[in-house]
């Protein structure tokens, strides 16, 4: 069983509007100090965002424009050759995210802060990479089975750097894979077969024992499909899709018994719906969502111990402001959370 630090505990999504990674890091570290995350930063540079923070040594990826291009099919072989022989030799130093990818976690683990009873990061996960990432034909690499079978092999690999790296500044890593495609995954737009889903997410999953390793999907998904895999963190958008997982009390149950945790997203990220919530409102809204679970015959009990409180997604492109406030919202919703449970036992 996962062991979270108290009740309702909270943490971010991932990006911030920040510009300076100290003064980024530094906002996470005075609010979240039981789960602190380290800050993306899109608007710092465009190599912060989804696709170039992670593929600085991808095999066969260029950058054109503002297009990341991945080569496919014949054309990526050699370069599959020369990967599969560093992938092999299991060293992690050539997969490192440098500094200028990703300067919101250089800056965190230079902070000499910690440790913590958990510490978060993020990556954008294999299915999501994959099906943005495309040749010049526009021909997406998980369409590719080299470019995906690379890929998958490649995220793993920056996924153990990111861990070990996370592990100097708490026993327990979380790490969410950001896959924002799950929302169509299955529909006539994105029509993937679901085996290779489960095993594109798997792949990684199982690549990372002791890390609790899970998925960041702000929209509506196939929850089922997603629960069939090796997943233990489930980062959702509870603030407008809570009731998408009302169809899968069975798969939610079986997930939440196994030890998984449940990070709802239940702070919103549009500027006018953060000015017009509360934490007493959030709360409301909250109980509402764990009374619809209830209603569904899932635990009220287990998914309390498991909740984790977050924003709905990243704050990356909000206004500072509206995302400062977003921040407290979750910090100040997870105080008055931790209130009313610590007193009474959870309904069931």
């Amino acid at each position: 069983m996962t062991a979270l630090p108290g009740l309702f505990p909270c943490t971010g999504v991932g990006s911030l509007p920040h510009l300076d990674p100290r003064a980024a890091v530094g906002e996470v570290l005075s609010l979240f100090r039981e789960i602190p995350f380290w800050p993306q930063l899109p608007r710092r540079t465009p190599l912060e965002q989804m696709l170039p923070q992670f593929a600085a040594a991808l095999p066969g990826a260029s950058i054109l424009g503002e297009r990341l291009i991945i080569k496919s099919g014949e054309a990526l072989l050699p370069d599959a050759e020369a990967f599969h022989e560093v992938f092999l030799s299991g060293d992690l130093s050539p997969f490192a995210v440098p500094a200028e990818r990703a300067a919101g976690l250089h800056a965190l683990l230079e902070a000499d802060a910690g440790p913590f009873p958990m510490v978060k990061g993020q990556l954008t996960g294999p299915v999501s990479f994959g099906l943005m990432a495309c040749d010049r034909e526009k021909v997406p690499a998980f369409r590719d089975p080299v470019g995906r079978d690379i890929l998958g092999k490649y995220l793993l690999r920056v996924a153990q750097w990111q861990a070990d790296r996370l592990r100097r500044l708490s026993g327990t890593v979380i790490l969410a894979l950001d896959e924002p495609y799950l929302a169509g995954a299955g529909s006539a737009i994105v029509p993937l077969p679901r085996e290779e889903v489960i095993a594109a997410l798997d792949g990684i999953f199982d690549g990372l024992p002791g890390v609790l390793c899970g998925v960041h999907c702000c929209g509506k998904t196939d929850w089922g499909l997603l629960l069939s895999s090796n997943v233990r963190f489930l980062s959702f958008d509870a603030y407008e899709y809570a009731d998408s997982l009302l169809p899968y009390p069975e798969e939610i149950s079986a997930f939440l018994a196994r030890g998984g945790v449940l990070a709802f997203g239940v702070v919103p990220t549009a500027c006018g719906a953060i000015a017009a919530e509360t934490p007493e409102s959030l709360a409301d809204r909250m109980e509402g969502i764990l009374d619809r679970f209830a209603s569904r015959g899932i635990s009220r009990e287990a998914a309390v111990r498991a909740a984790v409180i977050t924003p709905a997604c990243g704050l990356g492109t909000l206004p500072r402001g509206s995302a400062a406030r977003a921040l407290r919202l979750t910090v100040e919703l997870s105080g008055l959370l931790r209130d009313r449970y610590g007193k009474t036992t959870p309904r069931r």
